[in-house]
């Protein structure tokens, strides 16, 4: 779960700010340009620094003043923070501590080129490492649980659509149905008499494609409804659940942007009645303000 992130001089951040997330539901909220998309877009871009290098770093930089990360998070009850300062060639520090009975403990500590370790072993990697990459990077071995953490545990969608095609290949792969209980106990739950579906992988010229249809009763009559024919926000709802039940049955953190540009305060509202008792974490971007009984982050 993460608990709290801190960032300086990053996207559209450019003094210190702190966004207290210490909660399994969190609803960031605010107007258009507030910077909701750009504390998301941070988030994902340091997973994408840690798996792929320094390729990221010169999106970060507001001006040329240092630039700064900090993420607070537990993973199996142990609170963990990992942070960052560099600026456009250099990372300029880095650390990775540990909380045992409330005292802080560093596992490492970068300032410039000059290293603390807690282990030997570490001592070794940071000899390979460059001066505008991360150490984590080079340590995911030996600190595999924080980086995983970092680069798979939380999922962030900026755009929910992203998750139609990957949703179709865990619909299709799932040959004991033990996704449609759920999916068609949240469409009920919505009042959308959705009582059956089908999802095949279905070859096409430029590889794999797949054929969904739904299967309606209305009136005491069955009907087969094409993917393709269904409301906007009843596809959405297909693509999300599969994400939700792994967040849930996974305990991961899952992020998605602007949900309420694409799905209604009602069904949104159901989505959190899935998740808030589960120990995954869902954060999610709103426009508007409604009352979803959740922590709230309002950006201005």
């Amino acid at each position: 779960m993460i608990l709290e992130v801190e960032v300086e001089n990053l996207f559209s951040f450019k003094d210190k700010i702190t966004f207290d997330m210490n909660s399994n539901i969190v609803n960031i909220n605010g107007g258009f340009n507030s910077g909701k998309t750009n504390l998301l877009k941070i988030l994902n871009s340091v997973g994408l620094i840690l798996k792929k290098g320094n390729g990221y770093l010169n999106t970060f930089g507001y001006n040329d003043k240092p630039s700064s990360f900090k993420i607070t998070f537990l993973i199996n009850n142990t609170k963990y923070i990992y942070g960052f300062i560099f600026n456009k060639n250099t990372i300029d520090k880095e650390y990775l501590y540990y909380y045992d009975e409330k005292e802080e403990n560093i596992i490492f500590e970068r300032i410039n080129k000059t290293y603390t370790f807690n282990d030997k072993k570490l001592k070794n990697v940071s000899k390979m490492v460059l001066d505008n990459r991360l150490f984590l990077s080079y340590a995911k071995d030996d600190l595999n649980e924080v980086y995983t953490f970092l680069t798979s545990t939380i999922g962030i969608c900026l755009d929910v659509k992203s998750l139609i095609e990957p949703s179709f290949n865990l619909y299709s792969r799932d040959t004991n149905n033990k996704l449609k209980p759920y999916v068609l106990d949240f469409y009920k739950k919505i009042n959308v008499n959705i009582i059956d579906y089908n999802v095949k992988s279905i070859m096409l010229d430029k590889g794999y494609g797949y054929n969904t249809k739904f299967k309606y009763n209305i009136d005491s009559k069955n009907y087969i409804i094409d993917y393709g024919d269904e409301s906007k926000s009843n596809r959405i709802v297909f693509a999300i659940i599969p994400f939700i039940l792994k967040t849930i049955k996974e305990e991961k953190v899952l992020i998605i942007d602007d949900l309420d540009s694409n799905l209604d305060s009602r069904i949104i509202k159901e989505i959190i009645n899935m998740l808030k008792d589960s120990k995954g974490q869902f954060i999610f971007s709103s426009h508007f303000s409604n009352n979803y009984d959740v922590k709230t982050i309002t950006l201005l």
